[in-house]
């Protein structure tokens, strides 16, 4: 009888284990990634950001001028704290996304040091060409920054 008990309580426990290792886990109710003082914040960097986009729209005209001294101050004027304010922004977003954002900021920076080159060597079409990259690369950049914060 002694056999049979610790038999049976062997068989019980390996189905206890088996059962509890066969069932999936409760899905976890996930919380919101930013709280609303973060998501303030973020919003604030993104409307300052816009608005230096939006500025990046008077680069074409002065190239097909050929303007270039204006466009060498322009890149290195207002769109000076460009830089700096990208990577304030990538860097209140999640850390997950953060690196990513870092390096879509970083492509826009290379950009406009293309275009900046393009204005010593007077080279119109180089200088569109990158700035059409900068603007593709702001687009990717932006995409990281949560859309209610946009």
């Amino acid at each position: 009888m002694v056999n049979y008990r610790s038999v049976l309580s062997v068989i019980l426990a390996t189905i206890a284990v088996f059962l509890i290792s066969c069932s999936s886990p409760t899905p976890v109710a996930k919380g919101p990634t930013y709280t609303t003082v973060q998501l303030e914040q973020i919003q604030n960097y993104a409307a300052e950001v816009n608005a230096l986009r939006d500025r990046l729209l008077e680069i074409p005209p002065l190239v097909q001028q050929q303007r270039w001294r204006d466009v060498q101050t322009f890149i290195h004027g207002p769109l000076g704290e460009l830089r700096f304010k990208m990577t304030k922004l990538a860097r209140s977003l999640e850390p997950k996304t953060q690196t990513a954002a870092l390096e879509s900021a970083k492509d826009v920076f290379e950009h406009l040091i293309l275009i900046d080159e393009a204005t010593q060597t007077r080279d119109s079409r180089k200088a569109l060409l990158n700035y059409n990259r900068a603007l593709e690369d702001f687009a990717t950049f932006l995409n990281y920054v949560p859309q209610n914060a946009a």
